[in-house]
């Protein structure tokens, strides 16, 4: 079997591109509390197994290897509440006991073949008309469409295969006390103003919505189809010496869906870590002229210089790995990061070297469209598959629309296996959930 098929890490970002997402420049902090969310998915890495690729024709028709064993097995529970299961705990006994509570009490299977929302749902319909609709656009070819919010819902996107069970669908259960949390918090920030006055959020609320937040940072289709680029690249750069020019043109490595969904825990745990130590404010502004997307978390960065990787020596070495667009960049060396939860409203976190923001800021006229702009700029170029904006905005129609560029860049002294990464445009992933993947789990032959 060529070199690299057998490795689990080897799609994980930090893994394939040497460098950690999230990792910010050292500096003295307190020690992390116990996360019972970590903990939950932490307690399932005793059912990951290596997974198995197999060489692919990049044709309609893609063939792909066995999946992983249960990536992430979690789920809801009656008897754990949604705010014990989202905020940190003095000591990690006591994360683990509400862990093994919540794992002992979860219906796996749930939501097995049910349609998830990649942006969930609460965050959809605060941009949506009364009606429940939006106006979205292609980001393939800017078509424009009057959608319903339930329309935008993709079917078994989190639903993992697991050794046990065969589909599994905690992870979206998971999602969903997640989700649950942050509408809340957002809820009593947003809409009952009317009966209390603004005031900062809480220990309790910022650990959730950074949680929030951070998960949805690495839970949607950029992720997962960079997972995929990197494990194509990085296979067919460490078998270079097995494949001809042409295989290496019309052949693509594709992981199972489980590699994306193994590391959104660990991905989205370091990312709560950078925001929690970050300021936070949410921004008001004077008319709705936020939009949103498949990838609603945004960065703004003071340089446009690759921040991922390392150089390397070319076909004898790994290269060096960037995301192309600036808005897809990690938290690390952010200057800032967004979240829009409305069109008229955001969440911004600040640099890690500012200390202390306003809970509130307001902005008006020219700041407020020079704002805006610069944001909806930047979701355009970070989204994939669509971007949506509530049907009554003024310019959402005529905004221009580039296409989709590469998912990464890599520079490694111009090997095929880069070229091939650096041709991939940004788009759906290619590998979804099949019916016969529960088979293929005991060593049955793909399709």
């Amino acid at each position: 079997m060529p070199r690299g098929l057998r490795s689990r890490s080897a799609a994980t970002p930090r893994d394939a591109a040497g460098t950690d997402f999230f990792r910010e420049p050292s500096r003295a902090t307190a020690g992390p509390r116990a996360n019972t969310i970590t903990t939950v998915q932490q307690s399932m890495a005793q059912f990951l197994q290596p997974a198995t690729r197999e060489r692919v024709p990049d044709t309609a028709r893609v063939r792909t290897p066995p999946p992983l064993s249960a990536a992430v097995s979690v789920s809801a529970t009656t008897m754990v509440t949604m705010s014990d299961l989202l905020q940190p705990h003095a000591s990690q006994r006591e994360a683990d006991r509400r862990a093994r509570v919540w794992l002992n009490n979860l219906d796996r299977q749930a939501a097995v073949g049910s349609r998830h929302h990649i942006v969930p749902r609460f965050l959809l319909t605060r941009f949506a008309s009364s009606s429940g609709q939006l106006r979205v656009r292609s980001r393939t070819d800017g078509a424009i469409t009057l959608r319903a919010v339930g329309d935008l819902a993709i079917r078994d996107f989190y639903t993992s295969v697991a050794d046990d069970i065969g589909f599994d669908s905690s992870l979206e259960s998971l999602l969903s006390v997640v989700e649950g949390g942050a509408a809340n918090v957002l809820r009593h920030h947003l809409d009952l103003r009317a009966f209390a006055h603004p005031r900062a959020f809480t220990p309790e609320e910022r650990a959730t919505i950074d949680t929030f937040v951070a998960m949805q940072s690495v839970r949607g289709m950029r992720m997962r189809r960079l997972i995929e680029v990197v494990t194509d690249y990085s296979v067919k750069l460490l078998n270079q010496d097995q494949l001809s020019k042409s295989e290496a043109e019309d052949l693509v490595f594709v992981p199972h869906p489980n590699e994306h969904l193994s590391v959104i825990g660990a991905l989205a745990e370091r990312g709560g870590d950078v925001l929690g130590r970050r300021p936070m404010s949410l921004v008001f502004l004077d008319a709705p002229l936020l939009i949103t997307g498949d990838e609603p978390v945004v960065t703004v960065h003071s340089d446009e210089s690759p921040i991922l990787g390392h150089s390397g020596d070319g076909l004898s070495g790994r290269g060096q790995l960037s995301p192309p667009e600036a808005s897809a960049r990690g938290f690390a060396n952010a200057d800032l990061i967004m979240l829009a939860v409305s069109p008229s409203a955001m969440m911004l976190y600040g640099s890690a070297a500012v200390h202390r923001m306003p809970h509130e800021m307001r902005l008006a006229g020219e700041v407020a469209a020079s704002f805006a702009a610069e944001h909806n700029d930047r979701v355009v170029a970070a989204s994939v598959d669509w971007v949506a904006a509530n049907p009554a905005h003024h310019a959402f129609t005529s905004m221009v629309m580039p296409p989709p560029g590469a998912v990464i860049r890599v520079h490694d002294n111009g090997s095929a296996a880069a070229a091939a990464a650096n041709a991939t445009v940004a788009g759906r992933p290619i590998r979804r959930l099949r019916a016969d993947d529960v088979a293929l789990r005991s060593g049955g032959e793909p399709v």
